[in-house]
């Protein structure tokens, strides 16, 4: 506070003052003032005052003898009330250093549903989306020491963009560019939250050896990611991923597919934001069938006398499985892996080599002369007609179907088939469902049919769809 005079500011002041006034006519006073304060402080101040009375003749006014009634509660009732006109304030100095931070999501994200969630305080945004970090900075000094500190998640470090002490500026223009990283899975939810969980503050010091830390912000990396099963023949494994959803192999036991799992995040990519795959530590994969069934497969071979699909060979270090069979088939599976929705389908068939072993054919019922339909891309297939599924024997090794190398009605009892819809139709929609097992299935002749039978649109039914059998031996 400031007593004597505005440039001596003192904490708690307090001051003495001594004054003498002299009149000696009405008209005129005198006066001088004497204030001592705190320390060396001290004032003093000389004073005249005019009193002029209107109504009262100046004569009156300059005679001496009336200043005695002047000083009577009668004379003085005209005079102005003397008030101490001086305001005093109390002055508190500005912080010389103050720092706000905040988060704000990348405007030129690729795919923009990558930020879950945008406010100052909190980001929450999928793997290898970008955010900015701004801070706002009032100094007086300059800054010297310019750090990021984390204030949880001591087992996993966020890598910060680098800040540097003279780049940073009075205001707010003061941002920096943060890809969030990899999200990693934990079977413990309470510890994955906490792995893919910052909070983090901005802590400064400038050269007079005052420091200052923002408040705290949060970051929270989440994961949309999609596992896609691949399938290939064991002596066409690619190197990279070919995207092969189906493949065949010979059921001699020895044979065989393998079989691999590649994770890809929201943007299709199989790397984090340095270039580095995708970690799969904890991953469980289990194969499942198309009625979401759990498929058991054993790791020892099978023999003719009783087959069975066994694991021939598990690659940790690739993490591929390649299987192996005795029993011929047609095997549709998926695979499921926490924390992950689940992959796609792929086709798995084991082909006959042995004189007992079956091929399959499909084809059209009414036909005179039956052809193969499987594989046959240049027949289409009309409708309002019957379709059928048999297994038979190359009895004489002509490679030639007759209808007498069919397999008997009690033999085919021992196999489970199943009529699917492939590809879309002719104007792109999909989902149609044959619902037709171990059976004819018939294709109707309207649009209208085929929408109350197998769940197609009405605009074209089941038209420009393919058509296959899924089959196995139980």
């Amino acid at each position: 506070m400031a007593l004597i005079g505005t440039d001596n500011l003192e904490k708690d002041p307090y001051a003495v003052t001594l004054g003498v006034n002299y009149q000696p006519v009405p008209l005129l006073t005198v006066g001088t003032d004497y204030k001592a304060g705190t320390g060396d402080n001290s004032d003093l101040s000389v004073n005249a005052t005019i009193n002029y009375q209107f109504g009262v003749p100046l004569k009156d006014q300059l005679n001496s003898d009336n200043v005695k009634a002047a000083h009577s509660l009668m004379g003085s009732r005209h005079d102005f009330v003397e008030r101490n006109n001086f305001i005093v304030l109390e002055y508190k100095e500005k912080d010389p250093l103050d720092v706000t931070l905040w988060l704000k999501a990348d405007a030129t994200n690729e795919h923009p549903d990558c930020v879950i969630k945008d406010t100052p305080e909190a980001a929450v945004g999928l793997e290898k989306c970008k955010w900015t970090i701004n801070a706002l900075i009032n100094h007086h000094y300059k800054i010297v020491v310019a750090s990021w500190q984390a204030k949880n998640n001591a087992a996993r470090t966020l890598v910060m963009p680098v800040i540097k002490e003279n780049t940073l500026t009075e205001g707010n223009n003061n941002h920096w560019n943060l890809v969030l990283p990899a999200w990693q899975y934990s079977s413990d939810p309470a510890e994955q939250e906490k792995l893919n969980t910052w909070r983090v503050r901005l802590a400064l010091e400038d050269e007079k050896g005052n420091r200052q830390n923002s408040g705290v912000v949060e970051i929270t990396v989440q994961q949309d990611r999609k596992i896609e099963l691949i399938v290939n023949n064991i002596a066409d494994v690619p190197d990279e991923n070919n995207h092969s959803h189906e493949a065949s192999a010979q059921a001699d036991g020895v044979d065989g597919v393998v079989m691999d799992l590649d994770v890809t995040d929201s943007f299709g990519d199989d790397t984090d934001r340095n270039g580095n795959a995708l970690p799969e530590d904890g991953l469980s994969p289990q194969l499942y069938d198309a009625q979401d069934k759990k498929v058991t497969l054993t790791n020892k071979p099978c023999s003719t006398d009783n087959p069975c699909v066994f694991i021939a060979k598990q690659d940790k270090e690739k993490g591929t499985v390649t299987l192996s069979s005795t029993l011929p088939g047609t095997f549709r599976w998926k695979a499921k892996a926490a924390p992950y929705d689940d992959s796609n389908y792929v086709d798995v068939t084991f082909l006959g080599a042995g004189g007992n072993d079956v091929n399959a054919f499909i084809y059209r019922v009414s036909a005179t002369n039956p052809i193969n339909l499987i594989g046959n891309e240049k027949e289409h297939l009309p409708v309002d007609n019957a379709y059928r599924f048999v297994l038979w024997r190359d009895v004489n090794k002509d490679g030639v179907f007759q209808q007498s190398e069919k397999l008997t009605e009690e033999e085919m009892a021992q196999y489970d088939y199943q009529w699917e819809f492939t590809g879309h139709s002719v104007n792109g929609y999909t989902g149609a469902q044959s619902n037709t097992s171990n059976e004819d299935i018939v294709i109707p002749a309207t649009n209208e049919e085929a929408v109350q039978k197998f769940g197609a649109q009405k605009e074209d039914g089941v038209q420009g769809y393919g058509l296959r059998v899924v089959y196995s031996k139980h």
